[in-house]
């Protein structure tokens, strides 16, 4: 016998439940899918935003930089960057913070692997070379920025690039000393001795070539300079 519940078969009730849930994931699922892709066609536009902004700010710098020239490289109608970014100094910003993150993430990671400093401070130099090699147009846009007038560029650098000065002092240059690799010197100009050979070998220009070309010997000058008479 068929189970009868308020005059439906147990089918009838089965298809009703079914056809119900159907019904209602269907009104709740399909917002969330949308949603989901459009999230996923933002994150693709802004992507395409930065990597055109990277191209035209190594090229133009800053102050000549056009944001409709930026919007029609990355395909888009003129204007768009203001539909994901506030103004040309906010898209500078993501600019700069983006080469930053993969900057430092890379050079400290190769540093971080290390066990002395003085080896932390070859590999630090070998692999921020690397990255200004493969990806020359970011040094095209740090380097002019950080030794430019624009005062806020300057400090948008800074901070960005924090990361790598506070892990040559403490990791390198404190670490050294406190290990009697290093004479006692003061920690802030041997930090700033080593970042500024750094930033030298980074600078987008010829002169630099044959320092980001010879970083175990750049590295060995500046630690024997760091040794001072300890070395002999």
């Amino acid at each position: 016998k068929e189970w009868i519940i308020g005059g439906d078969s147990s089918g009838a009730l089965l298809w009703r439940i079914m056809w119900a849930i159907r019904r209602n994931t269907g009104r709740y699922a399909m917002p969330r899918y949308k949603e989901a892709e459009r999230a996923q066609m933002r994150d693709e536009a802004r992507r395409r935003l930065l990597a055109a902004a990277v191209d035209e700010f190594a090229r133009e710098g800053y102050e000549r930089a056009n944001i409709n020239r930026i919007s029609q490289a990355a395909g888009f109608a003129q204007g768009t960057v203001y539909n994901y970014y506030p103004s040309k100094r906010g898209l500078f910003e993501a600019v700069v913070s983006d080469i930053a993150r993969r900057h430092c993430d890379l050079v400290l990671q190769a540093a971080a692997s290390a066990a002395q400093p003085a080896q932390r401070l070859e590999r630090f130099l070998a692999a921020g070379f690397a990255f200004v090699q493969g990806y020359p147009a970011a040094a095209g846009i740090v380097i002019p920025a950080l030794y430019g007038t624009d005062s806020v560029a300057r400090d948008l650098v800074r901070r960005a690039y924090a990361p790598l000065y506070h892990y040559v002092e403490q990791e390198i240059v404190q670490a050294a000393v406190l290990d009697g690799q290093f004479r006692l010197v003061d920690t802030g100009v041997a930090t700033a001795l080593i970042l500024a050979v750094y930033l030298g070998g980074c600078s987008p220009n010829e002169e630099s070539a044959p320092l980001r070309a010879n970083a175990r010997t750049l590295a060995g000058l500046v630690l024997e300079g760091l040794r001072g008479d300890q070395s002999r």
